[in-house]
């Protein structure tokens, strides 16, 4: 009888193992699209122009990179768009601030908020996005705020 019991126990823990690591893994955050259009490569009768290109890149990217443009209109946020839309919306102004990882019949939770810039508490507003299972679930006002600063115990404690 007890060797028909951890059978069955033995079934089930494999059935369940099997389960869990069948499940599609949750969406990765992705880097946003640059905000120049993809160039075409330049013809080889001019190499001399190409490395002054390369090395002007650099150092234009990192600005576009912090804030979006100072003329963009806020974008429109609706219930239900899925990760990939919500953070090509973003740009590069959103920062992850919760997650909490997908467990036994649960949805992963990610919760993001503008970055503690200017530019971006006024491109996305002063509000939370909360994106559960892949789409965005609910906007709610106001921020998160920061951690504060670990405090140092006293010697002896």
């Amino acid at each position: 009888m007890r060797l028909r019991m951890n059978w069955r126990v033995a079934a089930l823990a494999g059935a369940l193992l099997w389960g869990a690591c069948s499940k599609e893994p949750a969406p990765t955050q992705e880097p946003a699209p640059a905000t120049q259009p993809a160039q075409a490569p330049k013809p080889a009768a001019e190499p001399a122009a190409e490395p002054e290109a390369q090395a002007e890149a650099p150092t234009a990217e990192p600005q576009a990179a912090d804030a979006p443009p100072p003329d963009a209109a806020p974008p429109e946020f609706k219930i239900g768009q899925t990760h990939r839309e919500v953070m090509r919306l973003f740009g590069n102004c959103a920062e992850r601030r919760v997650f909490e990882p997908p467990g036994p019949g649960r949805l992963y939770v990610e919760i993001f908020q503008p970055k503690d810039t200017e530019a971006c508490r006024k491109y996305l507003g002063e509000r939370q996005f909360m994106m559960r299972g892949g789409l965005l679930y609910r906007i709610t006002p106001g921020l998160i705020p920061p951690e504060p600063p670990p405090s140092e115990r006293p010697e002896g404690l």
